[in-house]
């Protein structure tokens, strides 16, 4: 009996795939993290959209280079669960292309 290998995929590598082969993607894909960030709150649709980005934009190597990040670090900071500091997340968003912003309001 023949056993068909198991194909996975790469869920960071595919989405990155698709931005760069139709850049009118990248407005959806914004469109979708905003979406379901703000439907969570879970800093892992952040996080994992700057991954995505990240790939799509070269390797990480060259991103923690141009961030002055450790390789590891840049790692780390995509990692589900991990707790970057203000200081790295930034150096990593400026380094992606993207820009934040925030809204005070009243509670």
């Amino acid at each position: 009996m023949k056993t068909k290998k198991l194909q996975t995929t790469n869920f960071y590598e595919d989405f990155a795939e698709m931005i760069n082969e139709n850049p009118k993607e990248l407005k959806a894909f914004e469109t979708a993290v905003i979406k379901r960030y703000a439907e969570t709150s879970d800093i892992n649709v952040i996080l994992a959209a700057l991954k995505v980005l990240a790939i799509s934009n070269g390797n990480i190597t060259d991103l923690a280079r141009s961030a002055k990040i450790g390789r590891r670090s840049i790692y780390n900071i995509f990692k589900t669960g991990s707790n970057p500091t203000l200081r790295s997340f930034t150096s990593v968003l400026d380094n992606l292309g993207v820009k934040m912003s925030f809204t005070f309001t009243n509670k």
